[in-house]
This record gives C-alpha cells, sequence and structure tokens, in this order.
C-alpha cells in the first residue's frame, strides 16, 4: 500500500513543479527514513520536518537529487509559457525560495567551516540568488568573490593558510582550480611570466649582436673626409707664398725634347 505523501510533496505536485514519478521516488525515500527510527537527530535534516512548507519539500529534493537540478531550472524557465498573472507569480516565488535556501545552506557550510565571518555569512545571505542554484559550498565562496563580499586578499589568505578542517581546504583548492581555468590566458600569471622571459631574451640577444658588430670610420663633421694634418700645412704654405710682394705668376712654357739640356733662364 502506497503511503499518502507529504503535504507539501502533495502541493508541489499539483503546482506541476514535479512529476508523477519525482513524487513517487519522493514519497518512498521518506517511506526508507521512517524505518529506522533508531537513526540520530541528523537524520531529520535528510527529509522535510512534518510541517515544512512547500519551498522546504522543493529545497529537499534538489539537495538529495530526487529532483535533478538541469530538469528543475529548465522548468522553472517554461513556467511563463504554461501560466501567467498570479499563478505563474506563485510559482517562481516557490521555486525562487527553494533556491534560496538551499543557497543560504552553502553560505552557512563556509561560516561553519571557518571560510568567512558572521559579517560576510549575513552580507551573502543578504544578496542570495534566487534565479540560480549554488550547487555547492564550491560555487558559493566563487559567488562571494565574484560579487566582492569576498576581496581576493581575503581569498588569497585562505588559500596559503596553514590550519583549517580538510573540509575547508578542500573547497577552496577547488574553487583556486576552477577560478584558474576560467581566467582568460592573458589575465593568467603563468602567461605574463613567460611574455616577460621571452622579452628579456630578445633584449639579451640584441646587446650581443651590437657588441659583435664592427665600429663604423668616424666621420668629421665637416663631411671632408679624414682630416691630414701634412696636406693641411702644405696648403697654408702655398698660400703664402702667393702673398709675397712683386711676385707675379709665371705663365712662360718651356719646352724640353728628350735628350736636350734645356736652356738657361
Amino acid at each position: 500500500m502506497t503511503s499518502p505523501p507529504h503535504p507539501a510533496l502533495a502541493e508541489l505536485r499539483q503546482l506541476r513543479l514535479i512529476t508523477d514519478n519525482e513524487l513517487d521516488d519522493a514519497i518512498a525515500e521518506l517511506a526508507i527514513l521512517a524505518l529506522d527510527e533508531d537513526e540520530d537527530d541528523d537524520v531529520d535534516m535528510l527529509r522535510p520536518a512534518a510541517g515544512a512548507r512547500a519551498a522546504e519539500a522543493l529545497a529537499w529534493l534538489l539537495r538529495t537529487d530526487l529532483l535533478p537540478q538541469d530538469d528543475f531550472l529548465r522548468r522553472v524557465q517554461e513556467l511563463p509559457r504554461r501560466h501567467g498573472g498570479a499563478a505563474l507569480l506563485e510559482r517562481q516565488q516557490l521555486a525562487a525560495d527553494a533556491l534560496k535556501l538551499l543557497n543560504g545552506q552553502a553560505i552557512d557550510t563556509l561560516y561553519d567551516e571557518d571560510l568567512i565571518s558572521q559579517w560576510q555569512r549575513d552580507a551573502a545571505h543578504a544578496s542570495l540568488p534566487g534565479d540560480r542554484l549554488l550547487a555547492s559550498p564550491i560555487a558559493a565562496l566563487r559567488d562571494m568573490l565574484r560579487q566582492g563580499t569576498l576581496t581576493a586578499q581575503q581569498f588569497e589568505l585562505l588559500r596559503t593558510r596553514q590550519h583549517g578542517s580538510e573540509l575547508g581546504r578542500i573547497i577552496v583548492d577547488a574553487a583556486a582550480r576552477q577560478a584558474s581555468r576560467e581566467r582568460p590566458a592573458y589575465a593568467r600569471p603563468a602567461t605574463w611570466v613567460m611574455a616577460a622571459l621571452l622579452l628579456a631574451m630578445a633584449f639579451a640577444v640584441r646587446a650581443i649582436v651590437a657588441r659583435q658588430a664592427p665600429s663604423p670610420a668616424a666621420v668629421p663633421a665637416t663631411g671632408q673626409g679624414v682630416e691630414r694634418p701634412d696636406l693641411q700645412q702644405r696648403a697654408a704654405q702655398a698660400a703664402e707664398s702667393a702673398r709675397v710682394p712683386a711676385a707675379g705668376t709665371d705663365l712662360s712654357i718651356t719646352v724640353v725634347q728628350d735628350g736636350a739640356t734645356p736652356p738657361a733662364r
């Protein structure tokens, strides 16, 4: 005999936020949990309380994956095509409340693991997204980093600190890996290090080539060739001789034949 559904689960089915198969799976899961009455109080956290609201039951279904998250988000996106007015608003508000409950639990895990302060937890709760699911504390930590509730310097301190729980280290390391994979190539530290090394190598090669190249001959400022002091001295003497008084220019031409004695002058 099938157990009657939890009132909140029945409401979700009536609103068509879950299917018949999902409702049956949820009823079966609750029946299994009810068989073991000797479990400690932690088991109550794995199932909705007797007076749980529909949003709490929906959050429980999502947390236990009895309602696949991808199917739920797609279903919520299709609500405007199926409903309108007050009926649409009721279903959208119910879905948003369930998401905020789950996202709030992920934030609380960060606080319980001493990864964020009480002020940061309260600030994160005040801005919980109601249109998307932070599927894990890892996603919640990265969302706080994007919003600025957790600064980059604070995240770096978390990443390099030596104390903390094992779960806390797993959350921080996973968040750091995901952030590194999503960062554009030009923004990654390794890219800048490689660029700096290549630039340094280019300057080094240029300096070596410059030292090995022969130096060009010095060119005087006048652009008239290499200076010759002996030629300058002879030119100065010739100019001085030309200024001797009574000295005229001798334009006579004497033709001397081969073997002949030149005439006396």
